[in-house]
């Protein structure tokens, strides 16, 4: 098992002949959206605000709605928005807030399936990587992986993070495939000369991964297998 956190690497890499299927973490195998709205909730009522419910906020996410605009709705006024994403961002990986998060269904299967096949890479934007080890031993996801990436979100294009990221753990020669749930997965692909499956049951609509034209395009996680043979990879 290799676990790699950020700058922090090796520089060790993937060099084995099979394809490298590297899985976007939250939004794709978690559902990260009782957390997302839980610290939102917590983080606006800090402020005076009056929290949207959480179909409300999720659906925002998923439309790509900024935090501006989300805050406007909450009765949060502009001059308080640093205010708010300060408490967000201090509050959003720690272990209480973690804990909200869940496996969607069929992540272990399909895990037991791609892995014994393949090396598998997880990609995940976290600024916490020792929480985020801890979390995935927790899940029992962790074996699966013969590679984790991760690194918090900076100015650079997420995308850029992400296409980053998976370079430091799969060789340039091998072929891959990004599984995830927003665009950036998908440029990320794009970039790296990938398959791309956009998973629609995460953090954007399916309209929005459309625009991004993934090699595929499914509903929910049970549809990845399906993808995956389509490519030749299972």
């Amino acid at each position: 098992m290799v676990f790699f956190c950020g700058s922090t690497s090796a520089g060790r890499t993937l060099t084995s002949n099979s394809l490298a299927v590297v899985f976007d973490l939250d939004g794709t195998l978690l559902d990260v959206e009782a957390r997302h709205h839980h610290v939102y909730s917590s983080a606006c009522r800090e402020l005076g605000g009056v929290p949207l419910d959480r179909a409300e906020y999720w659906q925002l996410r998923r439309q790509r709605a900024g935090s501006p605009d989300i805050l406007a709705r909450s009765g949060i006024t502009g001059d308080r928005y640093t205010a708010f994403e300060t408490a967000f961002q201090a509050q959003i990986e720690l272990p209480e807030s973690l804990g909200f998060d869940v496996l969607f269904p069929d992540v272990i299967p399909l895990l037991a399936k791609v892995s014994a096949v393949h090396g598998c890479v997880l990609v995940a934007q976290r600024a916490a990587p020792v929480a985020l080890q801890a979390q995935l031993a927790v899940l029992g996801v962790t074996p699966y992986f013969q590679a984790i990436e991760t690194a918090p979100s900076h100015s650079e294009p997420a995308f850029q993070v992400k296409a980053g990221l998976i370079r430091k753990a799969v060789h340039s020669d091998m072929h891959g495939v990004v599984i995830g749930d927003t665009e950036a997965d998908v440029m990320a692909a794009t970039a790296l000369r990938y398959q791309s499956i956009a998973v629609a049951s995460g953090t954007r609509d399916r309209d929005i991964l459309e625009q991004q034209e993934p090699d595929h395009l499914v509903d929910d996680l049970s549809g990845v297998e399906h993808a995956l043979h389509l490519i030749g990879a299972l």
